[in-house]
């Protein structure tokens, strides 16, 4: 289960892209967004208003902004040759048909769940129906955190694209793996959905 955001689509990069536009730079101060967006004129922080109208302009535009993760095209379509690949991603569901739309041009064409709903909760439901094995792969450590709390066997992975929060990131979950790319993802995930317990803790 792969959400999208800095997993296999870059979102920061874009978001960066979209904001100077806006007159406005996003400043890695703290891993977050609220209060690290800020005009490029005054030096403001961007109101939540104002941060959520630029975050769905670049979910409007995404079809023209987003790009794939370097190695995720290759990677997660050798995947879907040994496990079934859904794709969860954390997004307003009115933006469902841009998002599908851009995840079959690359050639990502598994089924995808939008939702605003704990991540946590949906994979637990998940389970109820699922006795195999179940990797999570997620840019932000309390969404791995929330799904250790809902489901405790899931084997969870963190990746994020872009370097830049890296330094900031809250704690992971003790027994989760973090990945610094799709090849080193690619190989902790056959490890997983093999049932080998020879991978890497962070």
């Amino acid at each position: 289960m792969l959400d999208v955001d800095e997993v296999v689509l870059h979102f920061i990069a874009p978001f960066q892209e979209l904001l100077a536009e806006r007159g406005a730079r996003l400043h890695f101060d703290s891993f977050r967004l609220t209060g690290n967006i800020r005009s490029i004129s005054t030096g403001a922080a961007l109101t939540g208003h104002e941060l959520d109208q630029a975050t769905r302009q670049l979910y409007r535009e995404q079809e023209r902004r987003q790009d794939p993760v370097d190695g995720a095209v290759t990677a997660v379509r050798a995947l879907g040759e040994e496990a079934d690949v859904v794709f969860l991603t954390a997004m307003d569901p009115d933006f469902y048909p841009e998002r599908r739309r851009l995840l079959d041009r690359h050639g990502f064409d598994a089924p995808m769940i939008a939702t605003e709903r704990s991540k946590g909760a949906f994979v637990a439901e998940f389970r109820a129906r699922w006795p195999g094995p179940i990797v999570f792969a997620d840019d932000i450590p309390p969404n791995l955190e929330g799904v250790r709390r809902s489901v405790p066997d899931v084997h969870l992975l963190h990746m994020m694209a872009n370097p830049d929060f890296r330094p900031h990131l809250p704690p992971l979950p003790r027994d989760a793996a973090s990945a610094a790319d799709w090849w080193e993802a690619e190989a902790l995930i056959r490890r997983w959905i093999s049932g080998s317990k020879a991978y890497p803790a962070s």
